[in-house]
């Protein structure tokens, strides 16, 4: 494949994990002393690289600061006219995340941690097997058949790889578990004083989510429902997170690493944050970046106080007059809705405005995640809605509803594809806009259902897989229908 795939050079200035470590300026040949020989010779230096390694995928003003707005039927004016270029970033932010990885994981299966306990080099190496598998399992939900690049595998600048360097896509799901499998045994137990730090809860809440994507589509392996279940069983019985009482406590910034956050993009005091107003209307000083599809927000989210802390449907019509009055979005400048999630009240003036070093934190899972996990999983396993099914959605469902009761709760008498159906929904609401909908698209195979009325013009099959950057298609071939 050549270096397109691993040639790179960054500043990491976000701190993923912990927030005490400082990361390192990584690049694939280091300069002077600090070489991957004997750079990862204490647990310190291995966590700064698994922090740049997070900082490949969200940095200031790139990559995942910057929302992707894939086709997911939630952001105004998504196209499902791919091209070959199409989210080629992806692939690329995420193998770069990878490279970081395999760097520390070799190093320490070659001996730099000799003579530390055996349970702290397996902490390490859990980390990285970890944050490996946070990878992976985005790029094989995006690209289909993808190489799964390990510390052992050949350097390919030196063995390029080929068309079988990738593998079948439930082949790498079963490298996926064996990862996040390593990960559950060997890393700690939650933390509050490193709250961004993997722990085996995070690791259990990822395993079941990959365990129900790979009962649906395309693997459509159904035994993996009832494992889906049970591991976000655990989670929501023996694990330390919950879901918060009030929704609009989950993104405010000034409570950020709540304990409805399992696992999010953290960053140090010292690394400013993109400001609110990148996602914000032009009468908030906006760059009227992530638009809502207004179709979307009028005719199928429920009308309930959730609704309105999660999109920005009334907002101010001057952000730098205290006085000035509110106006509905269909008055606005831009005349379409914008994500509340990340807007005001959510953030104070001066994130608003100017970012500032302690702002949006981009969650990655939540607890509401593993309650709606659990509801579809047992659902689908048993062939019929549970009770516990029921009253898990039914927490979602009631604390959106904040004592309104606009929005239909879930019952036991729903058949199996009815409650399926309104648990996919839920996601939906609840989750939006946090990089979580597009997969439950191309799971469920709705792609050119949430893109009617208006922007499915474009549409095949194959648009549920992305093209791969040409460089290295041209060495492992591409996806049906780019080439």
């Amino acid at each position: 494949m050549g270096k397109h795939l691993f040639s790179y050079k960054f500043v990491a200035v976000l701190l993923s994990f912990t927030g005490i470590f400082s990361c390192q300026s990584l690049e694939e040949s280091p300069e002077g002393i600090s070489t991957p020989q004997n750079f990862y010779s204490t647990v310190g230096q291995c966590e700064a690289a698994f922090a740049g390694a997070m900082n490949a995928l969200f940095v200031q003003w790139d990559r995942y600061q910057n929302i992707p707005m894939f086709p997911d039927g939630q952001f105004e004016g998504a196209s499902l006219d791919f091209g070959a270029t199409s989210f080629n970033e992806l692939w690329t932010w995420h193998y770069r995340s990878v490279a970081n990885v395999n760097a520390v994981l070799k190093a320490v299966k070659g001996g730099s941690l000799a003579g530390l306990p055996q349970e702290e080099i397996d902490g390490v190496v859990a980390q990285g097997r970890f944050l490996r598998a946070f990878n992976y399992f985005t790029l094989v939900r995006l690209y289909g058949k993808i190489p799964y690049l390990t510390e052992d595998t050949p350097d390919p600048v030196a063995v390029p790889l080929t068309p079988a360097s990738r593998l079948e896509i439930a082949a790498v799901y079963d490298l996926l578990e064996a990862d996040l499998s390593f990960a559950v045994e060997h890393l700690g137990d939650y933390s509050a004083g490193t709250p961004g730090k993997p722990n085996k809860w995070i690791a259990k809440g990822f395993l079941a989510k990959v365990y129900l994507t790979r009962a649906t589509a395309p693997l459509s392996q159904s035994e993996y429902y009832a494992k889906a279940r049970d591991m976000a069983d655990d989670v929501i019985t023996r694990g330390p997170y919950r879901l918060l009482p009030d929704f609009r406590e989950i993104f405010k910034t000034s409570n950020n690493r709540n304990l409805e956050t399992l696992f999010a993009f953290y960053a140090s005091p010292q690394s400013p944050y993109m400001p609110g107003n990148a996602w914000a209307p032009s009468e908030m000083d906006g760059w009227s970046g992530g638009p809502v599809k207004i179709y979307w927000a009028l005719n199928l989210y429920p009308e309930q106080p959730r609704k309105h802390s999660y999109l920005l449907l009334d907002f101010t019509s001057d952000i730098y007059d205290p006085g000035a009055p509110i106006i509905n979005w269909s008055k606005s400048s831009d005349g379409v809705p914008y994500i509340g999630k990340y807007n005001m009240p959510n953030l104070t003036f001066d994130q608003q405005v100017g970012g500032g070093s302690s702002g949006i934190e981009m969650k990655l899972l939540r607890f509401a995640d593993i309650l709606l996990i659990y509801a579809e999983a047992a659902n689908m396993a048993a062939g019929k809605p549970t009770q516990l099914a029921v009253d898990r959605l039914n927490m979602i469902i009631d604390r959106a509803n904040a004592g309104t009761g606009k929005e239909a709760r879930a019952s036991l008498s729903m058949a199996r594809d009815e409650f399926d159906r309104k648990v996919i929904d839920e996601r939906s609401y609840e989750l939006c806009f946090e990089n979580d909908r597009y997969f439950d698209v191309l799971r469920k195979r709705i792609l050119e259902q949430v893109n009617l009325p208006d922007n499915a013009q474009g549409y095949d099959e194959n648009d549920y897989l992305l093209p791969i950057p040409a460089l290295d298609a041209a060495a492992i071939g591409q996806n049906p229908g780019y080439e």
